[in-house]
């Protein structure tokens, strides 16, 4: 896989290994904290209020803390103090590797070095769309806000990879479509493993992720590509693009269209556009 996060190059590149990283990632989950969770810690806002911000993130692509301030929850100068205090204290990866001791500060700066530069080639703003996709409206939007949604909606980390013409039916368990059609239409897939596809329909729909059987899988993840999509037609939409966005579906053509590739914390997933 070219696109990767910072953990999975560290254990490629064999600095450190899959339990060391995962002791990384729960220190990192212990102590960094939301901008909604610092909200509610510093009492400028009640869980209740959190929640329903949280809720409304669903729907909308607006981040925390700027939406907090559009419902009057939050004003601005508490959004940048907010803002600013989750910076000072936020703990990255590599810096939790060095205090659990399994890095070094000076091993970790040469590190961070040579992963920014094999990965420059893969961060949004160096992608090219692929040919069969740069004249379609949606699509650019689509890869946007797919990383940021996902976070939103299911806390799962993403990055997303360079799209390539498909060669074969990606073999995932888990595969739901939706349609634009329109004056750009545009057939968005996501695929995933069931570890990620519980994960998008457990935080999708608030339920357990125990409780929940493969219908329900399929249904969440069609939930989320439905926002998705219902966003990514909201922007070409203010250009005068005329768009309808179609049920999700399970039956998908994969004869054509283009696959790219997403590291994601949990499981593993792809999305697939196709212009139509």
């Amino acid at each position: 896989m070219g696109v990767k996060f910072f953990g999975q190059y560290l254990i490629e590149s064999g600095e450190v290994d899959a339990e060391q990283v995962r002791a990384a990632l729960a220190l990192m989950d212990a102590e960094n904290r939301s901008i909604g969770e610092l909200a509610v810690e510093g009492r400028l806002i009640s869980k209740a209020d959190a929640d329903k911000v949280n809720a409304e993130q669903r729907h909308r692509d607006m981040p925390f803390g700027e939406l907090a301030v559009e419902l009057g929850l939050l004003d601005e100068a508490q959004l940048d103090n907010l803002v600013q205090l989750q910076w000072r204290t936020r703990l990255r990866i590599g810096q939790a590797l060095v205090r659990l001791g399994h890095l070094s500060n000076s091993r970790l700066e040469d590190l961070l070095v040579h992963y920014e530069e094999e990965q420059a080639p893969h961060r949004i703003e160096n992608l090219a769309l692929p040919a069969g996709l740069e004249e379609n409206a949606i699509a650019p939007f689509v890869l946007d806000l797919f990383p940021n949604l996902l976070m939103r909606v299911a806390r799962i980390a993403t990055r997303v990879g360079v799209g390539e013409p498909i060669s074969e039916a990606p073999n995932f368990p888990v595969q739901v479509a939706v349609s634009v059609s329109g004056q750009s239409g545009l057939v968005i897939c996501l695929v995933g493993d069931e570890d990620f596809s519980r994960q998008l329909a457990a935080m999708a729909s608030g339920l357990e992720p125990e409780v929940l059987d493969m219908e329900m899988l399929f249904d969440g993840v069609g939930e989320f590509l439905n926002v998705l999509a219902g966003n990514a037609m909201a922007n070409v939409e203010r250009n005068g693009v005329a768009t309808e966005l179609e049920p999700p579906r399970t039956e998908i053509d994969f004869e054509s269209g283009y696959l790219f590739e997403l590291a994601v914390n949990v499981g593993n997933a792809a999305l697939f556009l196709k212009p139509i």
